[in-house]
C-alpha cells in the first residue's frame, strides 16, 4: 500500500508539469519610419531646432521571438560621430538627441532592445533624435541626409530634409531696437550717424519710413517750425518724404557680423524758433 501510493504521487507530478510552448522563428521584419518635425531653420531664433522620427514595424502579429532582432540605423555617406546636413557644398551641423530608443554604436547608431520589443508589439515610436543649435547663419537652401534602417537583410531609407530660411538678427546695442542721432546744434548745418549690426545668411530689403516725411519738427509742433534734412543708408540716398518711404537693397557678403550706416544731414538753418527739433525714422529689415 505504501508503495502505490507513492507510484500516484509521482504520476500526478509529472501531470502537473506540460512542456511549455517554443515561439515561432522570427521571419524578419522592416520598419516605416518618417520625419515628423524640423523641417524649417530659422538661424536667428532663440531656440533650437528639433528634428524627430517616428517609426513603426511594417507587419502584423510579429512572433515574440523577433523582440531579440537588431535595428541599426546608419547615415548614408557620413557617421554618427559627425551628422551633417549638406546643401551645395554648405553643411548644417546637426547633434544627435540622446534618447531612451537609441544608442550610438561606433559610426552607427542601435535601436535600444526595450524599443525594439514595443515596435514588434505593435507600438508606434516617436523620439527627437537630432538637435540643430541656433544661430548657424549658412546659406538659405534645402540641406539634408540619408538614413538607413537595417533589420537583418531589410533597409529602410528615410531622407531627412531641412530648409535653411533668410534670417536677420541685430547684435550689439542694436539688439534692442532703438538707436539714436544726436545733431546737436544745427544753425550752421550739421551731420550726424548711427551704426547698426546685424547678422545675415542673405541679402536684406530695409525699408525706411519717416514720421514727418523728412523733416525735424519743433518739439511744440509744426507751427513753431520744421527743419529738412537728407538720409541715406550705407551710402546710398533715400527719400523719406512720400508715406511709403523708401527701401534700399543691402548685398550678402558673409555670415560674420555686418555693419550698416545710417547718415542724416542737415543744411544751414535761417533764424527759426529755439527749442528740440526730431523726427523718428523707422527701419523695417526683411531677409530675402
Amino acid at each position: 500500500m505504501i508503495r502505490l501510493c507513492s507510484l500516484i504521487a509521482l504520476g500526478a507530478l509529472a501531470l502537473s508539469a506540460p512542456a511549455r510552448a517554443q515561439p515561432a522563428p522570427c521571419e524578419g521584419f522592416g520598419v516605416e519610419a518618417s520625419q515628423q518635425s524640423g523641417f524649417s531653420y530659422d538661424a536667428s531664433r532663440a531656440t533650437d531646432t528639433i528634428i524627430a522620427l517616428q517609426l513603426r514595424v511594417e507587419a502584423q502579429d510579429l512572433s515574440r521571438s523577433c523582440e531579440r532582432e537588431v535595428i541599426t540605423i546608419a547615415i548614408e555617406n557620413g557617421s554618427a560621430a559627425n551628422p551633417l546636413l549638406q546643401a551645395s557644398g554648405s553643411f548644417l551641423q546637426a547633434d544627435w538627441e540622446r534618447s531612451d530608443a537609441v544608442r550610438q554604436d561606433g559610426s552607427t547608431w542601435r535601436m535600444s532592445s526595450q524599443a525594439v520589443r514595443r515596435l514588434v508589439n505593435g507600438e508606434t515610436l516617436t523620439f527627437e533624435f537630432y538637435r540643430l543649435a541656433a544661430g548657424q547663419f549658412v546659406v538659405p537652401d534645402s540641406y539634408g541626409q540619408t538614413l538607413n534602417f537595417t533589420t537583418g537583410d531589410r533597409e529602410t531609407r528615410l531622407p531627412v530634409q531641412v530648409q535653411a530660411e533668410p534670417a536677420l538678427r541685430f547684435e550689439g546695442e542694436s539688439a534692442g531696437g532703438h538707436q539714436a542721432i544726436d545733431l546737436g546744434d544745427v544753425g550752421n548745418g550739421a551731420r550726424g550717424e548711427s551704426d547698426f549690426f546685424y547678422r545675415t545668411n542673405s541679402a536684406v530689403a530695409v525699408t525706411l519710413v519717416s514720421d514727418n516725411r523728412g523733416y525735424l519738427v519743433h518739439e511744440r509742433g509744426e507751427a513753431f517750425g520744421r527743419i529738412p534734412y537728407r538720409a541715406s543708408l550705407s551710402g546710398t540716398p533715400v527719400d523719406l518724404t512720400g508715406a511709403a518711404g523708401a527701401t534700399v537693397d543691402l548685398p550678402y557678403r558673409s555670415s560674420d557680423i555686418q555693419t550698416g550706416r545710417m547718415t542724416v544731414d542737415v543744411d544751414a538753418v535761417p533764424a527759426s524758433y529755439a527749442g528740440r527739433y526730431s523726427d523718428v525714422v523707422t527701419l523695417s529689415f526683411i531677409p530675402f
